[in-house]
C-alpha cells in the first residue's frame, strides 16, 4: 500500500525484525533524507501503474502533493485505488488543460494560495502555461517535464514563462527508454500469439529511431524479425543502417512491413499513408494516438472504415481504399495493454524529477529550459547502484 507518511529510520530498522523494507522504498527514503521539506504545492500527472509509484512520498515529501491526475490510458484500478487511498486524485483531460481560464481555477483552487510545482508527462500544462504565469504571477515554481513529446511542446513555445526542468534526455532516463521498447515489442508479440500467430521472420519497420525506436529495433531484431527504419533525421537514419537495420522511403517500407511501430511523437502516418500499407500489416504506437497516427476519422462512422474489435487490444479496420490492417492498442502506446513494467530502472528518472521539483520549490528561477546539476544525478545513480545494484549480482 503506498503511505502519505514517510517512515522513520527508528521505524524502518524496527521494521526489520519482521520484513525487509522493499528496495524502492529503501531508496525513496534515503532521498527524501536529502531533500528540504518546503512548503510549496505539486500537481503530479502520472501513469498509475505497478511497481512504478514508490516515488510518490518522497515527492509528497519535499513538495506536499495537492493532487495526482492520472493519465487516462494508463491506469491500473486496484494502483488507482491505493493512490487515492493516499492523494487526492483528479481527472485529466488534456483539452481541459489547454483552456486558460480552467486551468488557472484549477491551479489555484488546489494551490490554495501556495507556489506550484507541475509534474507533467507529455505537456499537458504546455498550451495554456503562458496564461496561468500571467493570471497567477510568482505562484508557478515551474514545471517538471518526463517525456521527450512533452519536451517538445514546451521547447516550442514563443517564450518559457518560468523555469522547466526536463528530464526527457537526462542519461538516467536510457535504461527507462529501452525497457519501453523492449514492452512494447513484448505487448505486440502477446497480442499476435492471441491471434494465432507468432513475431518471428516478419518483416517490421520502425517510424523514428530515437531512444525508444532503436529500443524497439533491438527487441525485433533479438526476436529475429527483419527491421527497416526510417527517421527524418539523417544522422538517426545513418545510426540505423550502421548498426545493420534496412533502410528505404516511407511508402516502400510501408509496402512490404507487416508490423509497423511508430515512435516519431509527429503523427507520422496519417490517412495519406493508408493506400501504402501492406494489406493485414499490423499497427503499433509507442506514444498516444494523437502524437504518432493522425487517424481521427476512425472514430466517426460513416466515412468508409469498417472498424471491428478481434480481441481486447486489436481492431480489424477496413479502409474505404479498399485496405484493411489491425491497429493495436486503439492507436495509442501498445504497452500500457499489459502494465508496461520497467522494473527498477524506473526509480532513476522518477528520482532525478523529484530533484527537479525540490529545486523549484527551492529557489527562484528565470524562465527557461534547465537539467538536473550532473553532480545530483551521479549521487542518486550511486545510491540507486547501492540499493539495487548488490541485489542483481547475487547470482555471480
Amino acid at each position: 500500500m503506498l503511505t502519505h507518511r514517510l517512515t522513520t529510520p527508528h521505524e524502518r530498522l524496527t521494521d526489520l525484525a519482521s520484513a525487509p523494507p522493499a528496495p524502492a522504498d529503501m531508496f525513496f527514503s534515503w532521498l527524501a533524507s536529502t531533500l528540504p521539506a518546503t512548503d510549496a504545492a505539486s500537481l503530479v500527472i502520472s501513469h498509475l501503474l505497478p511497481g512504478q509509484m514508490d516515488f510518490l512520498s518522497a515527492l509528497d515529501h519535499t513538495t506536499p502533493i495537492a493532487a495526482v491526475l492520472p493519465k487516462p490510458k494508463s491506469v491500473n484500478a486496484l494502483v488507482r485505488e491505493e493512490t487515492a487511498a493516499a492523494f487526492r486524485c483528479d481527472r485529466l483531460d488534456r483539452v481541459r488543460c489547454a483552456d486558460p481560464r480552467w486551468l488557472t481555477d484549477y491551479v489555484g483552487e488546489r494551490a490554495q494560495g501556495r507556489r506550484v510545482v507541475l509534474s507533467d508527462v507529455g505537456g499537458y500544462f504546455a498550451p495554456a502555461l503562458a496564461a496561468l504565469c500571467a493570471a497567477l504571477p510568482d505562484q508557478v515554481a515551474g514545471v517538471v517535464e518526463d517525456t521527450e513529446n512533452g519536451h517538445r511542446r514546451y521547447e516550442a513555445l514563443p517564450a518559457l514563462p518560468c523555469g522547466i526542468y526536463s528530464v526527457a534526455r537526462s542519461p538516467l532516463k536510457e535504461p527507462e527508454d529501452r525497457l519501453v521498447g523492449e514492452a512494447i515489442v513484448f505487448s505486440v508479440e502477446t497480442l499476435l500469439r492471441h491471434l494465432g500467430q507468432v513475431l518471428p521472420g516478419r518483416q517490421a519497420c520502425v517510424l523514428g529511431y530515437g531512444k525508444i525506436g532503436a529500443g524497439i529495433a533491438a527487441a525485433l531484431h533479438a526476436r529475429h524479425v527483419r527491421v527497416l527504419v526510417v527517421d527524418s533525421d539523417p544522422v538517426r537514419q545513418a545510426q540505423a543502417i550502421a548498426v545493420g537495420y534496412g533502410s528505404a522511403g516511407l511508402s516502400d517500407v510501408l509496402a512490404c512491413a507487416d508490423l509497423v511501430f511508430s515512435a516519431t511523437g509527429n503523427r507520422a502516418l496519417g490517412m495519406q499513408h493508408l493506400p501504402f500499407l501492406r494489406e493485414g500489416a499490423f499497427l503499433a504506437g509507442a506514444t498516444s494516438r494523437d502524437d504518432e497516427f493522425d487517424l481521427a476519422v476512425l472514430a466517426r462512422p460513416g466515412d468508409g472504415m469498417v472498424r471491428e474489435e478481434l480481441i481486447p487490444g486489436v481492431s480489424k479496420i477496413s479502409a474505404g481504399c479498399g485496405k484493411s490492417f489491425f491497429l493495436l492498442g486503439n492507436g495509442n502506446a501498445v504497452n500500457f495493454l499489459h502494465t508496461s513494467a520497467m522494473g527498477s530502472a524506473i526509480h532513476l528518472i522518477k528520482a532525478e524529477m523529484i530533484l527537479a521539483a525540490a529545486l523549484l520549490a527551492e529557489q527562484q528561477h528565470a524562465p527557461g529550459l534547465y537539467e538536473v546539476p550532473a553532480a545530483a544525478r551521479a549521487a542518486t545513480a550511486a545510491a540507486w547502484v547501492e540499493t539495487f545494484g548488490s541485489r542483481s549480482g547475487r547470482h555471480l
